[in-house]
């Protein structure tokens, strides 16, 4: 996986990123749009690039317009990145437009989608009485090698430099922190269309991205996403700051509910509502990806969860770095085999594609690739990188 050092404008630090990428991306899109999963569920009588066409119409309308009304920055971002990729008029917008595809159900699931978990551990919990949280990074396998690391300075006056994960084609990334220390996490949830999910808004890792920028803390950036006006998709975001505040926000594109640590200060997030469950799939939804049919959408969540909330729970005020390896190498939710099911995800569609644990006291990332129960956390700071194994750093912009 690649580090890149990002400096300057938005769109100076997305065209570094495109530039970067540009074989990558290429490569990407033929991989994905020449496999099985795509053939399998693209509409049958519609030629594929008849359906990139789409998407960049779709993107350019329903994203690109409400992220040029409240994120001037972000699209100047994504112009740059879609510059430097070359990715066509509009197209550059479909490919941020997907994550909003990607939490829309209908009868069943046919299309696999970001399963992830997060271990919150406030001071309280842990042994050293420091904020630390982790997370696991599930999506289709097919992705796994299009990851990146970007530690970005802005040039913008009063935007925050950011260590962040994303996918190469990606504007906003699934996990970062900011030099101040606010850590911000998300996992996907999966939506009826309607109400809670809508094509018209901003897709919530832009809205991340935005928050990494300019939030220092939990409480600021709570209240930006409850308050936002232009939410489009659904999910789980994940809060901690240096002062050790912590929660997960819960959200749809209609209605918001705040989740606060338990009195022995952890909390785990998976893929399924706590504080608003009617927002949840209906029991009986179930998967059609190949690989995964007849597995019922809330069988991986709620196992997941279970198994992390009760390792919080046992190693509570004894919490390190190294209990968070532990929790999210686990598998004990298939009798210590890897599977769909477990924390550290091995499933044929998707797995655990990387996993990240956040010393906010020492601003630093720990990130693995790959799944954590066979990998090595390797080091990125704002001032170091330790690439003692995979991990390739970029040369800076």
């Amino acid at each position: 996986m690649q580090i890149l050092d990002l400096k300057g404008s938005a769109y100076e630090r997305g065209l570094a990123q495109g530039e970067h990428n540009g074989d990558a991306y290429r490569e990407m899109l033929d991989m994905f749009f020449s496999s099985e999963m795509w053939k399998e569920n693209k509409p049958k009588l519609l030629p594929t690039s008849l359906i990139k066409v789409a998407l960049g119409l779709l993107g350019t309308h329903y994203t690109k317009k409400a992220v040029a009304e409240y994120m001037p920055v972000q699209l100047d971002r994504v112009r740059g990145l879609g510059e430097a990729l070359d990715a066509g008029k509009g197209f550059i917008w479909g490919i941020q437009f997907m994550e909003i595809m990607f939490c829309e159900a209908g009868s069943s699931l046919v299309a696999p989608s970001m399963g992830c978990s997060q271990a919150h551990a406030t001071p309280k919990a842990t042994r050293d009485n420091v904020p630390l949280i982790g997370r696991n990074y599930d999506f289709p396998n097919m992705l796994r090698d299009y990851q990146m690391v970007r530690r970005e300075q802005p040039s913008e006056p009063g935007r925050l430099a950011t260590i962040c994960v994303s996918q190469i084609p990606l504007a906003g990334p699934h996990m970062g922190i900011n030099e101040a220390g606010l850590v911000v996490c998300a996992n996907n949830a999966r939506l009826w269309k309607g109400d809670d999910l809508k094509y018209s808004g901003i897709p919530y890792q832009l809205l991340m991205l935005e928050i990494l920028e300019t939030c220092r803390t939990v409480k600021e950036a709570s209240d930006f996403v409850v308050n936002f006006p232009a939410r489009a998709n659904a999910g789980f975001i994940g809060l901690m700051d240096a002062s050790g505040d912590d929660c997960v926000v819960e959200f749809t594109a209609a209605r918001t509910a705040v989740r606060r640590p338990n009195e022995k200060g952890v909390m785990a997030q998976t893929n399924h509502f706590h504080a608003m469950p009617e927002a949840n799939l209906p029991d009986g939804t179930y998967w059609t990806v190949k690989g995964m049919e007849g597995l019922e959408y809330a069988t991986s969540t709620k196992t997941r969860f279970a198994a992390a909330d009760r390792l919080l729970n046992e190693y509570a005020g004894d919490i390190g770095i190294d209990t968070l390896k532990t929790i999210l190498s686990d598998h004990s939710g298939n009798n210590g085999v890897g599977s769909d099911n477990t924390v550290c995800c091995h499933g044929d569609a998707g797995s655990t594609l990387c996993s990240m644990i956040m010393d906010i006291k020492n601003r630093r990332m720990l990130i693995a690739e790959g799944n954590p129960c066979s990998s090595e956390y390797i080091e990125v700071s704002f001032d170091r990188i330790d690439t003692g194994a995979k991990l390739e750093q970029a040369a800076s912009r």
